[in-house]
């Protein structure tokens, strides 16, 4: 993967086949992330929480995504209402573009995210372009242990399957932008795993405050998150191999209870990843 976890991510993808290999696992001696032949039971449910304001109506959105002065593609996000009383809320992300070469990419997710335990409950992440088409279904049964699926479609064979029990509770892309809207950070730094495909990363947020728009940028109230993405082993363990580079990157949200994504800029080479909102509404 050559972008980090989040809009950017979500937006343009990567190659079906880059740097996530099945499983995602440290190398010997490093220790192996337990897998669970009989998997542990299931967590129990917590009691329904209020529902977050910042996903209480339904909401569509659009962005915009730049390399540089380039427009590369476009990404659109759906999320339903929560109503009271509901366990999980759905959300839909639809990127679309192509860059450096690597031609035209596709990324649709689905995610069902728990609103008691702040986590994705289940994901569907389908990319296509690149080298080929691949699927990816996670199921988050307890904190950290996920069964997975990969599927390769157009190829024969049966699907790929693993149980694992990972560093800690997962978050798929969609589902890390609903958890930094429903609780971002406050005082001192957050630290979130996501997982892309099968590729896991460590995410370090602080919180920058309110702060001025970026240049060019319409003067509304917002809030800037500083973000640093590791990559790392399922153990937990930092993957300093392979083609999975260290990232940066800075997420703008409105100031206000519903949290909307306004922008995120993300060093790639010798410009700047940004995705930028178009068009929102919410009812």
């Amino acid at each position: 993967m050559w972008l980090t976890p989040a809009l950017a991510l979500l937006a343009l993808g990567r190659p079906a086949s880059a740097c996530d290999e099945w499983p995602r696992v440290a190398p010997a001696p490093a220790p192996l992330v337990a897998a669970h032949p009989t998997p542990p039971p299931p967590a129990l449910p917590l009691p329904p929480r209020p529902v977050p304001p910042a996903l209480a109506q339904a909401e569509r959105a659009r962005y915009r995504i730049e390399y540089g002065v380039i427009e590369i593609g476009e990404l659109e996000v759906a999320i339903a209402a929560a109503v009271p009383g509901s366990v999980l809320v759905h959300a839909d992300g639809h990127g679309t573009g192509g860059v450096l070469g690597l031609g035209h990419m596709e990324n649709r997710i689905a995610t069902d995210f728990d609103l008691a335990r702040l986590e994705s409950r289940r994901w569907d992440n389908a990319r296509s372009g690149g080298e080929g088409d691949l699927r990816d279904v996670g199921t988050q049964t307890g904190a950290g242990h996920v069964d997975f699926v990969r599927e390769h479609p157009g190829r024969a064979g049966a699907p790929e399957t693993a149980s694992a029990t990972l560093a800690a509770p997962l978050l798929d892309p969609l589902g890390f932008l609903l958890r930094l809207r429903v609780e971002p950070p406050a005082a001192g730094p957050q630290i979130l795993y996501v997982m892309d495909g099968q590729a896991l990363w460590r995410v370090t947020i602080v919180s920058a405050g309110r702060v001025a728009p970026p240049e060019n940028v319409a003067p509304v109230p917002m809030v800037r998150l500083d973000a640093e993405a590791e990559p790392v082993f399922w153990n937990g363990t930092p993957d300093p191999g392979g083609d999975r580079k260290h990232r940066s990157f800075k997420l703008w949200l409105s100031d206000d209870a519903a949290r909307v994504p306004l922008r995120l800029e993300m060093p790639v080479g010798i410009a700047d990843v940004v995705v930028a909102l178009t068009e929102i509404s919410r009812r």
